[in-house]
């Protein structure tokens, strides 16, 4: 980049408003990489940290349909019981 400076320099005061604009240009366009950067990173943390909770969540689901499904069964159980009991208490 240095070397185009330099060499616009030798086109006087039109070349130096050329270098400048140039210059200006290069540093925007890194300025845009870098937020762009940190803008990806960023949004790689918030995906990540999503993920996280997700598999949390998923986690969490898992007990309570182990939760529900053992509680379901319990209540089957008893209500046979029940019925059987009725039915010998009716005979």
């Amino acid at each position: 980049m240095e070397a185009i400076l330099e060499n616009l320099a030798q086109y006087g005061p039109l070349g130096l408003w050329t270098a400048s604009l140039l210059w200006m240009n290069w540093q925007q366009r890194k300025e845009i990489k870098e937020d762009e950067q940190r803008a990806a990173e960023v949004l790689r943390y918030h995906q990540e940290q999503i993920v996280e909770r997700l598999r949390e969540h998923d986690h969490l689901l898992d007990k309570a349909i182990e939760k529900i499904d053992s509680g379901l069964a319990a209540m089957k159980e008893k209500y046979a019981e029940d019925r059987i009991l009725r039915l010998k208490d009716n005979k």
